[in-house]
C-alpha cells in the first residue's frame, strides 16, 4: 500500500472502539506504542516493515481521531472494521466539497454585485475582467456540484 496521509479528520472514537482497534492490530501481528503530547495521543502501529500513525485529541470519555498516516492495508482494514474509517473519511470529503461549492457560490454573488456596479459607471475593462472571473467561477461551481 502506498502511504496515505489523512489530516483534518474529526472521527469520534469511544474507549471500547479503541480497545477493539488495538486488539485487531495486535491479532494481525502488529505492535503498538503510544505517547501523549500537548493533549494529543499518538498511537504508532508498526511491524518490521511499516509504521502507521494515528493521532487522537483527548476529550473526557472519548478520543477524536484527527490525523492518520497509514502505510498498511491490514491496518486500514482493521480501522474500517472497528471505526468505519473509509466511510467516515469519504463523508467528510463530501461535506468539504459542499462547503467549497457554497464558498464559490458566495464569490459568484459578490462578483455579480461588482459587475452591476461597474456597468453603472461604464468601466468596460473592469466589466470584461469580472465576466472572465465569473466564467471561471461558474465552471468551478458546476464541477463542485457534480461531485
Amino acid at each position: 500500500m502506498e502511504a496515505t496521509h489523512y489530516d483534518d479528520l474529526s472521527i469520534y472514537v469511544p474507549k471500547n472502539q479503541l480497545d477493539k482497534l488495538i486488539n485487531g492490530v495486535l491479532q494481525n501481528k502488529y505492535r503498538i506504542f503510544w505517547g501523549f503530547n500537548k493533549g494529543k495521543m499518538i498511537l504508532n502501529i508498526y511491524n518490521n516493515e511499516v509504521n502507521n500513525k494515528l493521532i487522537f485529541k483527548r476529550h473526557k470519555g472519548y478520543l477524536e481521531l484527527i490525523e492518520a498516516k497509514l502505510k498498511s492495508d491490514k491496518v486500514l482494514s482493521v480501522l474500517d472494521q472497528d471505526i468505519d474509517f473509509t466511510f467516515k473519511v469519504a463523508t467528510k470529503s463530501n461535506e468539504d466539497i459542499k462547503r467549497g461549492a457554497d464558498a464559490v457560490y458566495r464569490e459568484i454573488d459578490y462578483f455579480l454585485i461588482e459587475l452591476s456596479h461597474f456597468k453603472n459607471i461604464n468601466d468596460k475593462n473592469s466589466i470584461d475582467n469580472i465576466k472572465e472571473k465569473l466564467k471561471k467561477l461558474t465552471e468551478e461551481w458546476n464541477n463542485l456540484r457534480e461531485t
